[in-house]
């Protein structure tokens, strides 16, 4: 063998490497999409007494799990109940800790001390807006 197999569900292109790049690509930011989409899912799913545990017992602002690309991520943000009901009206938008942001795919729009509101990029907007829980 000359080199590296190429996977059969890549389109045979000469030299590879585009086609191939660019399939990367595109599965890690839908990916990093789908799993911003499962935390926002969670959050939503979840009730206001245990958002509130989730916050500690000695804050009165509610805790939600970050809502990263990171499957892994267990961070725990904690936002006033008014700008997570602000965040879900637009289904594209997420919040999470700073420096969770992931650039390739989304823009911070809002920068808090203890939380980032990001926009997901048009490229894999469709796939946050079918799942959004709440359309």
């Amino acid at each position: 063998m000359l080199g590296p197999a190429i996977p059969e569900c890549l389109p045979c292109v000469p030299g590879g490497t585009t086609a191939t790049l660019g399939f990367m690509a595109q599965s890690r930011e839908e990916r990093l999409a789908r799993n911003e989409a499962s935390f926002r899912s969670l959050n939503d799913s979840l009730g206001a007494n245990v958002h509130q545990r989730l916050s500690g017992s000695e804050s009165a602002v509610p805790g939600f799990v970050c809502e990263c690309g990171n499957g892994d991520c267990e961070d725990i943000i904690q936002v006033q109940l008014a700008v997570y009901e602000e965040t879900r009206r637009d289904p594209c938008l997420f919040l999470l800790r700073p420096g969770h942001e992931a650039p390739d795919v989304e823009e911070v729009v809002q920068r808090k001390e203890h939380y980032f509101v990001v926009r997901k990029h048009e490229e894999v907007a469709e796939i946050v807006r079918e799942t959004d829980p709440r359309s």
